[in-house]
C-alpha cells in the first residue's frame, strides 16, 4: 500500500550531467506572488517534485513553472467549482480542508466536513483521482478531529491522511508522526506543513537537515512539504529593487523557517531543502 519499491529508490539522487533526479516525496508550500521565486525551485539541481499553495487552481506562474501542482480545497467556500478546476488541470491528486480543527482556518466540524466530502470530493475518486483527508494540526484537537471524521463517515474514502506539525525538538516531531501512523495505520501520510519554531537559526537548520533525511527513509510517509517557500521580511522588499509584485509576499517577520532570505534568494535552509 505504501509503494515500498518506489519509496526505496525515490530519494536516490542520480547525477545526469548537471541535473539531479527529483525526490518524489519533497514538495513546496508556496506563498509568494513572484515568478522569480518559484523559478529557483526548478533549476537543474533542485530535487523538488511537487508544489501547492492552498488553492484549487495554480496562478499562471506556478502552472508554467514545470513543477507539478496539487490542488487543495481549502475550506467550504466555492467548493461547487472544485470538480471543474480539478478536471481543467488534469489533476491526479486533491488535498482537502486546511486545518479544519482551528477556528482561524477552515473551521469545519467533522460532520460538516463529511457532508461536503461526500457531495463534492468523494465523487472525484471515480475518475482515478487520489484524495487527501483534511489536513489537521498537531494540536490535540487535530488528532481527535481526524478520528471523528474517519469514524463517522465510512463513505469518506481518503487515500492518505494529511498532517501539519509545528514545534521544537526533532524527537517530538518523530514521536508525532509515529503516533499518528500507529493510530491510523491503514493510511499513508502526507505532511503538508511542518517546521521548527525555534528562534535559533542553527537549531532550525539542524532540524530540517535531520527531518528530511529521516522522512525519506519511512515507507509510510508518501510526501512532505516544509513551511515554507517564501521570503523572510525584515526590510521592505522594494528596497532591494526587486519587481513591485514582491511587496505582496507573505510576511513571516521574525520566523526562522523561511527558505528564502530578504532578497528572495535561497538561504541556508533553502539550499538544504532544494539540493540535499
Amino acid at each position: 500500500m505504501f509503494f515500498r519499491a518506489q519509496s526505496a529508490i525515490l530519494f536516490v539522487l542520480i547525477a545526469i550531467g548537471h541535473s539531479m533526479a527529483k525526490n518524489l516525496k519533497r514538495g513546496l508550500t508556496f506563498a509568494s506572488n513572484s515568478p522569480n521565486d518559484i523559478s529557483k525551485a526548478n533549476d537543474t539541481s533542485s530535487v523538488i517534485s511537487w508544489q501547492y499553495n492552498w488553492g484549487t487552481s495554480p496562478p499562471a506562474y506556478l502552472a508554467s513553472s514545470g513543477i507539478p501542482y496539487v490542488p487543495m480545497q481549502w475550506g467550504a467556500g466555492d467548493i461547487a467549482n472544485l470538480s471543474g478546476a480539478v478536471k481543467a488541470q488534469n489533476a491526479k491528486i486533491v488535498l482537502a480542508f486546511n486545518e479544519p480543527d482551528l477556528s482561524s482556518q477552515s473551521n469545519l466540524s467533522p460532520s460538516d466536513a463529511s457532508n461536503l466530502w461526500q457531495q463534492y470530493i468523494q465523487p472525484l475518486r471515480s475518475s482515478g483521482i487520489r484524495l487527501g483527508a483534511p489536513a489537521v494540526t498537531n494540536a490535540p484537537s487535530g488528532r481527535s478531529w481526524l478520528a471523528e471524521f474517519l469514524g463517522q463517515c465510512p463513505a469518506c474514502q481518503p487515500d492518505f491522511i494529511a498532517l501539519h506539525w509545528y514545534g521544537e525538538g526533532i524527537g517530538a516531531f518523530y514521536d508525532y508522526i509515529w503516533s499518528m501512523h500507529g493510530q491510523f495505520p491503514n493510511y499513508p501520510i502526507w505532511i503538508t506543513e511542518f517546521a521548527s519554531t525555534s528562534s535559533d537559526d542553527a537549531v532550525v537548520r539542524d532540524f530540517l537537515d535531520q527531518a528530511i533525511r529521516y522522512l525519506d527513509t519511512l515507507d509510510f510517509i508518501e510526501r512532505y512539504a516544509w513551511f515554507g517557500f517564501f521570503v523572510r521580511i525584515t526590510l521592505p522588499r522594494l528596497q532591494w529593487n526587486l519587481p513591485h509584485a514582491l511587496e505582496m509576499q507573505r510576511k513571516e517577520s521574525g520566523s526562522h523557517y523561511n527558505l528564502l532570505d530578504e532578497r528572495g534568494e535561497l538561504n541556508d535552509l533553502g539550499h538544504i531543502y532544494l539540493y540535499n
